[in-house]
């Protein structure tokens, strides 16, 4: 589906690409497949020329699970479908944040989105009309909240801190709170969101450089 210039899966991660990716994988390797239709009929599709299995192929590559142009499955898609508990959160979070809109939304919100006017904020993003951004901004916060519960990070906060500026690790470690008197920014706990953490602290920083009063010069 085309949102503006972004492009989404019409189908899921999970269950339905993991399954057919999986099967894949797991009859070809890391072999390319030249024979399409019989892919295409392994997943339960009637040849290689049916509408719902190119979309499906699209889908799997825009996921980063298929290479380009080709039916040969990726790294990623190894490591989502058999590697270790922790390979494979690690390439669920990989293969969802490859879709470019997600990636965005995500750097923005986190795992939530707005519950009202979301369609305000795909717009901006988007560069949608606000006729489109109205038409498309159910499917594509139902879409993007589908893929998005299956992210989850870990890790520790850095210890210290800016004094006068509170921050804050949700319990899931999906979000970072930050807050400082009226002003306040929740971010993704990911490397980009600790980057942006550090922008934003900066930003304050220089404002209340603005605003600290000067010291008077004494002439004599």
């Amino acid at each position: 589906m085309k949102v503006g210039s972004y492009t989404i899966p019409e189908l899921r991660l999970f269950p339905k690409l993991y399954e057919d990716v999986k099967l894949i994988y797991e009859n070809y390797h890391f072999d390319e497949a030249t024979d399409h239709n019989a892919v295409a009929k392994l997943l339960k599709h009637k040849s290689a020329n049916s509408g719902a299995w190119l979309a499906k192929l699209a889908d799997m590559r825009s996921y980063g699970l298929l290479e380009p142009r080709t039916i040969k499955v990726t790294q990623l898609t190894e490591k989502l479908t058999h590697g270790t508990d922790e390979e494979k959160q690690e390439a669920t979070n990989r293969t969802v944040l490859n879709i470019p809109l997600w990636k965005e939304l995500y750097s923005r919100f986190g795992v939530e989105l707005p519950e009202s006017n979301f369609w305000v904020q795909l717009q901006r993003i988007t560069a949608l009309d606000s006729l489109d951004a109205q038409k498309h901004a159910d499917s594509v916060r139902k879409a993007y909240l589908d893929d998005i519960s299956h992210i989850k990070t870990t890790g520790k906060p850095e210890s210290g801190g800016t004094k006068g500026v509170g921050d804050k690790i949700n319990k899931d470690m999906s979000t970072i709170d930050i807050q400082a008197g009226p002003f306040s920014q929740t971010i993704p706990y990911t490397a980009e969101g600790i980057e942006l953490a550090k922008g934003f602290l900066d930003l304050l920083g220089k404002q209340i450089k603005t605003k600290e009063p000067k010291p008077n010069s004494d002439k004599n």
